[in-house]
């Protein structure tokens, strides 16, 4: 299956059933729309911004019990919840991301004015507008893209730092048009002919993620070849990049180069087809591997694809189910979640290994918002191993992912410190998105857009998706070879031993002395499931990387969700691994 935006038709109704209503590449942004949307709703239900008559009614609740005072009580709740989660509240151009030829260009206005009015006295965006080349312009003088930069007053801490996306097209362009003999909507029945026309319209108009579709298309001329899932929002976001490097002056140095130095001697090994004897394995050992493999598919009917080397020999190769109607290989993208941890370590051992860093540097460094006394400590280090101590909901993370949000720290420079970094551990997201933000502008570029660059060309991956949201089975083992290579590829070293050692699970103790327990960079201990010195990690769809370098195996598997009795499965399928497959090359 190729990694590819398709044609994609629109459910109407409660059928499950595809209908004939379809139109080009709305899949893009529609699942991201569709959350923004619930996960507001979920927010102003959860802070009572709906009354219980169904009128808005900010600071009402939907059960008052002692009345005026229960009321107030209420609206301080509010106020409170407001304040403290301040950096989730959303501004964009006043009239929409589609502009016309020749407009003055609009400031920037808060979603719902009203609520922000409650804890701010002035809600005046600053706003400043550049055209393609990153000119600051004040009216759409040309056609194509803009910038909207806004540094938006908060109740306390630093001001909020967004810029948008926008397009300008011609006066008279009818988009309404265009949506019709363009987006390919078919529909006979005129009134809902009509209405997806708007709602297309509205889409582009009214969404970023919509304007970034259509940007695309006009720029390409409505070309309807196939585009990867994600690939127009990873080039817009190499372009908020370079444009913040802009607002912050660092565009007076030109980006560092990460690319991987040549080998002089003997290349490393590689994943590539072998014999049996030279991956150490017999034919018993490879049928009760398939068999056992076999049985997990059967139970738990999930669709997945396995890669397993040794010593980049490849002694397991299958795919398993159907995706999207067509059968899975391991060459079919498909999700890594936190899976995307090592992928993320690695990237971050190449910027340490050329010392474009280091990893106990506090990343205030680098992103403004965290140079206060308290961040001192909020390392590189710390954000790896979840040690960050700021507060950042698994709800929001979903609701905001940070593929493509490159000014996604300002919004986290907002969330309350639930304890000092360093001081305790918490699994989750926050720190990987401060530590790619802080990439980012080291590079000039999206930090997947820098990885596809300087990571998976030179290891030859090619089945994945921009942002993580599809990574093939085959070209995880890549990664996983890389790993057990200690930084090198082929004819390609990526990073030296030294920094191979310094990613690797290890006691946190010297760095955190409150923490007693073993993590690493994009890393956790695998030794009690496949034997000493093992490594790797896991996404919550079901996705694995694991490295066992005391037999040189690599364990990769990607599918899209657990499934049914998976870590039952996960655990003997690794234990037969480690208890025999193997040992002959050993001896």
């Amino acid at each position: 299956m190729n990694p590819t935006l398709m044609p994609f038709s629109v459910t109407r109704g409660a059928s499950k059933t595809k209908s004939s209503s379809t139109f080009w590449g709305m899949s893009f942004f529609a699942s991201g729309c569709a959350r923004r949307v619930l996960f507001f709703i979920l927010i102003c239900v959860c802070c009572g911004l709906y009354a219980s008559d169904g009128k808005e009614g900010p600071g009402q609740q939907a059960v008052v019990v002692g009345g005026k005072e229960m009321e107030e009580k209420g609206q301080d709740e509010d106020l409170f919840r407001l304040r403290d989660s301040f950096g989730e509240q959303h501004f964009f151009p006043e009239g929409g991301f589609i502009l016309r030829q020749g407009q003055q260009l609009p400031k920037l206005v808060w979603e719902h004015p009203d609520l922000i009015g409650r804890v701010l006295k002035n809600i005046t965006i600053p706003t400043r507008w550049f055209d393609a080349n990153f000119k600051e312009v004040e009216v759409a003088r040309t056609l194509g893209r803009y910038y909207v930069y806004g540094e938006a007053p908060a109740p306390h801490g630093p001001v909020l730092r967004r810029a948008m996306t926008c397009f300008c097209v011609k006066e008279n362009t009818d988009l309404s048009l265009l949506a019709e003999k363009e987006v390919l909507v078919v529909e006979p029945d005129p009134k809902k002919k009509q209405a997806l026309i708007d709602n297309v319209v509205n889409t582009w108009r009214m969404t970023e993620e919509g304007v970034l579709e259509f940007a695309a298309l006009m720029e390409t001329g409505f070309d309807r070849r196939p585009v990867r899932k994600g690939q127009w929002q990873m080039e817009n976001a190499t372009r908020h990049v370079q444009l913040k490097r802009k607002r912050m002056g660092l565009d007076v140095r030109p980006p560092v180069m990460v690319s991987p130095r040549s080998i002089k001697t003997n290349p490393a090994p590689v994943l590539r087809v072998g014999s049996d004897a030279e991956a150490g394995i017999t034919q018993a050992q490879l049928k009760a591997l398939e068999d056992q493999l076999d049985g997990w598919y059967a139970e738990a009917q999930e669709p997945t694809a396995v890669v397993i080397a040794r010593r980049g020999v490849i002694v397991f190769s299958k795919g398993y189910g159907t995706v999207d109607e067509q059968p899975v290989t391991v060459n079919t993208p498909m999700l890594l979640h936190s899976a995307m941890k090592p992928l993320l370590g690695i990237q971050l051992a190449t910027y340490l290994d050329r010392g474009f860093l280091k990893l106990d540097e506090p990343v205030g460094n680098y992103l403004a918002d965290f140079k206060a006394a308290e961040d001192r400590d909020l390392t590189f280090r710390a954000c790896h191993v979840h040690t960050t101590g700021i507060h950042f909901p698994w709800a929001l993370a979903f609701a905001r992912h940070f593929y493509f949000h490159t000014w996604h720290e300002s919004l986290i420079a907002h969330c309350k410190r639930d304890w000092a970094p360093g001081a305790k551990h918490q699994y989750g997201v926050v720190g990987m998105i401060l530590s790619v933000r802080a990439l980012e502008l080291l590079r000039g570029l999206n930090y997947w857009d820098a990885m596809e660059r300087d990571l998976f060309a030179p290891l030859g991956i090619r089945n994945m998706l921009p942002g993580g949201t599809g990574f093939s089975a085959e070209d995880l083992a890549r990664l996983g070879v890389l790993l057990d290579n200690h930084g090198k590829y082929g004819g390609w070293e990526f990073f030296s031993e030294e920094t191979y050692q310094s990613i690797l699970p290890a006691s946190l103790k010297p760095y955190f002395p409150q923490l007693d327990m073993t993590y690493g960079i994009g890393l956790q201990s695998y030794a009690g499931r496949f034997g000493a010195g093992s490594y790797g990690h896991g996404g919550g769809c079901g996705t694995q990387l694991i490295v066992n370098p005391e037999k040189h195996f690599v364990f990769a598997m990607v599918r899209n969700e657990p499934g049914k009795a998976y870590g039952k499965h996960l655990n003997e399928v690794l234990a037969l691994l480690d208890r025999g497959v193997g040992d002959e090359l050993d001896e």
